[in-house]
């Protein structure tokens, strides 16, 4: 039907029909017309998330070509499924704390390349993988990267994930050793602010007093922390090197989208895995300087990196303070 809905569609009763042949509870399901979609995956979650894919695009049509959005139900069925899916994907974990932590949600006072960089930042989090891949390299890439070359911004963002790396995996450490060895624990009684707690656990770290933990996460983080804190240079050199191979993958997903217009690539979401989180830790970081610091992007990246090259096995607590003013 031209310019309407189109006749595979299913309407009225034979969407009801359709979800109790293939054994879906009917309740409170209203909708007036359902597509009925093929796709290759290897599981029920995988098909979800190509139906995803494939309703994203329908939407996006429809909106560039009417100027109405489609008003979607918020669960999908698949043929199969124990139960149904919902059709928004889940968050794909990218958070910038540092905008609640320090009261600036709805700040006035704003740096208008920070700020323009987080709304594209925010397509990563909950848009489909070609639009999240876009959004999010495109906010890297404006705080991040020389002018002479675009892909530098992968590397410079590695340089600052690295040096958060140290501190945030004391950090989490600490309040679990804290909660299963209170007994053991004096070093933090009284201590509050991150970077003490994080110096605190390292010195129990690198003395061998850190008490057995009872998880194996908790076990292999310390065996990680106690391989950083003996050796830091090279250790610290080997994280950034596989952080930064991460974020040139997101880069050359975004040049497949733009400059290839491949969006059905089978990295696609392998990539967005990877990188979602560490995109938005890294725009954390970003965001403290440029508000706490007072410091520019490419600022924060030059004293991460001399912070990167004068690590040594001597003072291996340097970790810690690693973006802090030397």
């Amino acid at each position: 039907m031209p310019n309407g809905v189109p006749l595979s569609w299913l309407r009225g009763n034979e969407i009801t029909a359709w979800l109790q042949e293939n054994g879906f509870s009917t309740t409170n399901v209203r909708a007036s017309v359902a597509m009925v979609l093929k796709v290759q995956a290897r599981d029920h979650v995988g098909a979800a998330g190509a139906a995803r894919g494939e309703a994203d695009r329908y939407a996006a049509r429809s909106l560039i070509a009417t100027g109405n959005q489609l008003r979607q139900l918020p669960l999908l069925w698949v043929k199969g499924a124990p139960s149904p899916a919902p059709m928004k994907e889940a968050s794909r974990g990218v958070g910038v704390k540092e905008l609640f932590r320090e009261d600036r949600v709805f700040s006035t006072e704003a740096s208008q390349s920070v700020d323009a960089a987080l709304e594209l930042l925010a397509h990563l989090d909950g848009s489909s993988p070609p639009a999240a891949i876009a959004g999010g390299w495109g906010a890297i890439e404006g705080l991040l990267a020389d002018p002479s070359d675009r892909s530098s911004a992968a590397d410079n963002l590695a340089t600052l994930m690295t040096c958060s790396f140290p501190r945030a995996e004391l950090t989490t450490l600490s309040y679990r050793c804290e909660r299963q060895h209170p007994e053991a624990s004096q070093d933090l009684a009284g201590v509050t602010g991150n970077r003490d707690r994080a110096r605190a656990v390292g010195l129990m770290i690198v003395e061998g007093r850190m008490p057995a933990m009872r998880g194996e996460v908790d076990q292999a983080a310390i065996a990680r922390l106690k391989k950083l804190l003996d050796n830091p240079g090279p250790e610290l050199q080997t994280i950034r090197d596989a952080i930064g191979e991460s974020f040139h993958r997101l880069y050359r997903q975004r040049n497949l989208i733009l400059h290839g217009a491949r969006l059905d690539s089978v990295a696609l979401a392998a990539s967005l895995r990877t990188v979602a989180k560490l995109a938005g830790a890294g725009m954390d970081r970003i965001t403290h300087g440029c508000y706490v610091q007072r410091l520019k992007p490419m600022e924060l990246v030059a004293r991460a990196n001399l912070s990167l090259a004068l690590a040594s096995r001597e003072e291996p607590l340097c970790c810690v303070d690693l973006l802090e003013a030397n």
